[in-house]
């Protein structure tokens, strides 16, 4: 299995209130939950991709953050409703990320 990651600049813990995620800050020394085992990739690894990993024995799980340089982020779910909703708003934010990306590589491109 390949490591989580070996450093992640930002690390935040998954926190449902009133049916919204909030992301609160979990410090740079954090342990992650393990074992993980990545459950899915969303998004597009040469623009930005969130790498699902599941708690193998527990709920929960863990959201990696990355462009092609690297890991961004990593946001821990520390149940399956902050999992849940966190993969909801994870693919939002990188099928937003490339659709921006395509509206602006088109854009030279003359409407038909």
């Amino acid at each position: 299995r390949k490591p989580m990651m070996s450093t992640a600049p930002e690390i935040y813990t998954l926190q449902v209130a009133d049916g919204r995620l909030r992301f609160a800050p979990r410090g740079a020394n954090a342990p992650l939950p393990d074992p993980l085992a990545v459950v899915s990739r969303m998004g597009d690894p040469d623009l930005l991709q969130c790498v699902v990993l599941r708690r193998e024995d527990a709920p929960g799980g863990v959201f990696r953050l990355e462009d092609a340089s690297g890991p961004l982020l990593a946001a821990v779910a520390e149940d399956n409703l902050a999992l849940a909703l966190g993969m909801g708003h994870f693919g939002e934010l990188v099928a937003n990320a490339r659709y921006g990306a395509d509206v602006f590589e088109n854009m030279e491109e003359p409407d038909e």
